[in-house]
This record gives structure tokens, sequence and C-alpha cells, in this order.
């Protein structure tokens, strides 16, 4: 009889990818190796979820959105975090402004002084109400975006 690690084979957990999380792991099994142990994919997640294992969907651990398996070692491990920060996810929003009128950016109160923004940027501003020049005017913020000034 061979040995196993909560109902699951010693050389399938042997061979797989974990990857650590606030409270446990999460781990990753190619679809090649499933194979050598369970007939179908059916068979391995009833093995999985008997051995205390939750399916999980994130980018959070890899970048790219995938298929893991949540140990959950507590039953309220919500957070599945990575390791280590990603360099640079794909897509951070940003707001490209010019103290100076350049074609396609419109004057605007951002933060309590006229800017001009670029126009398609304008949607991620949060609307505030600002003072400026002694008028109250409907301006907007910048708060937890990153700004790039245009030359």
């Amino acid at each position: 009889m061979s040995a196993t690690v909560n109902g699951l084979p010693l050389e399938l957990v042997g061979q797989w990818n974990e990857y650590p999380t606030k409270h446990s792991f999460a781990v990753s099994v190619s679809a090649k190796l499933r194979r050598q142990y369970y007939a179908d994919d059916s068979a391995f997640s009833k093995a999985m979820l008997e051995a205390g294992y939750v399916p999980v969907r994130t980018r959070k651990l890899t970048g790219k959105k995938e298929s893991f398996w949540l140990y959950r070692v507590t039953g309220n491990d919500k957070g599945v975090c990575p390791a280590e920060l990603a360099a640079h996810k794909a897509f951070s929003v940003f707001v490209q402004v010019s103290e100076k009128p350049c074609k396609a950016f419109k004057r605007l109160a951002v933060d309590g002084k006229w800017q001009h923004v670029y126009d398609y940027h304008v949607r991620f501003l949060t609307k505030k109400r600002v003072r400026i020049e002694g008028k109250q005017v409907t301006g907007y913020t910048t708060k937890g975006l990153r700004v790039e000034v245009a030359a």
C-alpha cells in the first residue's frame, strides 16, 4: 500500500506547486499530473475536497487568472495573497495633467487648483466641491491615483 497525505498519494503531493497564503497555502496541480493518479477530474475533485482543499480562482498568486486548491486550516481563510508583489500590473490607472492648455485636455479644478486634464482620464477622477479664488466650484480629486504631468 502506498503512503498517503490526508488521503492523497504522497507522490502527487510531492510534485504539485505550492503557494503560501495569509493563513495556509494554495496548490496548483497540472492536468498531466492529475491524470497519472486519478481517472477523471471529478474523482480528483472529490479527493481534494475530502482532504480539506477548496477550489479558488484568483490572479493574486501568479498574476494570471488560474485555478488553485486552497487548504483551509481554520475554515475562515478569506484572503489569498502572493508571497511577493508582482513587478507591474497589466494595467495601472493614472491621470495625465498639464499646467498649460493642450489639445484634448479639459480645464478642471483638480485638488484645489485649475489644471488641464486629459479628456479621457476625467472618468477616473472623483467629484468634489472645492473653493478656488473665492468661488465654490465642482472640482475633482486625484486621491489614490498616480498623476503624471505632461510637458
